[in-house]
């Protein structure tokens, strides 16, 4: 089955093998990426995704919902998201998503956050959808915040990247 959530101004969608490209105008730009632990992207390394996530969706049982962001009024894709469930919990998973940096500052994040927890706690049964975020990360902070998280704890130098170790913020949301 398909996955496409509507809202507003958005369609999340299944990604498409055609997607390739136009994922890669933002997963190959180092300095948006800053916060990830991938990235920058060589184009092998995009297409490995886009045929990754079209894979994983034939799961059975399916645990990762990884969704492109396309604008509906441009009929463009501007970004992406994903829901994954906590292996150990099957009412408890972990959402993210990033934007073409084209798109910031538009509210596109939280309107997209917002549609990915309706659909967990709607049509999957989560009860409990939690986020990571780079302590440096205000704008991905700010996203949450938006959409009802609550910061529950930080870990000291989670993950050695890009020459630094990251420290972390954890957020959940109860749905």
């Amino acid at each position: 089955m398909e996955t496409r959530i509507e809202t507003e101004r958005l369609i999340l969608r299944e990604y498409q093998e055609a997607d390739w490209e136009a994922v890669h105008e933002y997963a190959k730009l180092e300095e948006i990426l800053i916060y990830e632990n991938w990235g920058p992207n060589s184009e092998a390394d995009t297409i490995e995704f886009i045929e990754t996530v079209m894979e994983s969706r034939n799961a059975i049982p399916r645990v990762s919902f990884e969704l492109a962001i396309i604008l509906k009024e441009e009929e463009m894709l501007i970004g992406g998201c994903g829901f994954r469930f906590d292996t150990a919990e099957k009412s408890k998973g972990n959402l993210g998503y990033i934007i073409n940096p084209a798109y910031w500052r538009s509210g596109y994040a939280t309107e997209a956050t917002k549609a990915l927890i309706e659909f967990a706690a709607g049509k999957l049964n989560v009860k409990t959808v939690e986020a990571t975020c780079d302590v440096l990360n205000l704008a991905s902070q700010a996203v949450l915040k938006k959409c009802g998280f609550f910061r529950v704890k930080l870990i000291k130098k989670d993950i050695e990247m890009k020459g630094r170790f990251r420290d972390t913020f954890v957020y959940e949301k109860n749905t």
